[in-house]
């Protein structure tokens, strides 16, 4: 299964990546929600350009959107966070914040992205090293919608 855009309230309810249309604005706090585990305490995670661990989802999404560049990512503490899906990778894509799960296997010694169920899913040791592989490796992003995939590596770091 591949990551696929779905409407914000989606995200809350299943946890699925989803798109958010150019222009939205939210008035809620950048604070992000509260949450302990060790991807988030990984001091791997905190020196990153890419890491915006104290930004909520709105916050996040209007940085992507203000820097309009396809290809602008970052990483930030999921929503509804799980213990097994504790951050979420966002990407811009054709005026589009794709926001898809990482997950958390094996107690934190493997992560992947998008939700739970694809055969021959490609894991990582960290973080750090599946951001790594997409910034050389295109990411397949699937519309929720009209099932289009589009393909991106993430290219510019952004933080709100």
């Amino acid at each position: 299964m591949v990551p696929r855009p779905t409407v914000a309230p989606q995200e809350a309810r299943n946890g699925a990546a989803n798109a958010t249309s150019k222009g939205r604005r939210s008035s809620l706090s950048s604070r992000a929600p509260t949450w302990s585990t060790s991807a988030a305490e990984d001091g791997s995670l905190l020196g990153q350009p890419w890491y915006s661990g104290n930004c909520d989802r709105h916050a996040v999404e209007s940085a992507l959107l203000q820097f309009q560049k396809d290809g602008a990512y970052t990483v930030r503490p999921s929503s509804e966070p799980h213990s097994s899906q504790p951050l979420t990778l966002a990407v811009l894509l054709h005026g589009r914040v794709f926001n898809i799960p990482i997950r958390q296997l094996d107690g934190g010694r493997h992560y992947a992205l998008g939700r739970q169920g694809r055969n021959n899913e490609e894991l990582f040791p960290s973080v750090a090293a599946m951001v790594q592989h997409y910034t050389q490796h295109p990411l397949p992003l699937v519309d929720r919608y009209s099932h289009r995939c589009q393909l991106t590596c993430l290219l510019f770091p952004t933080k709100p």
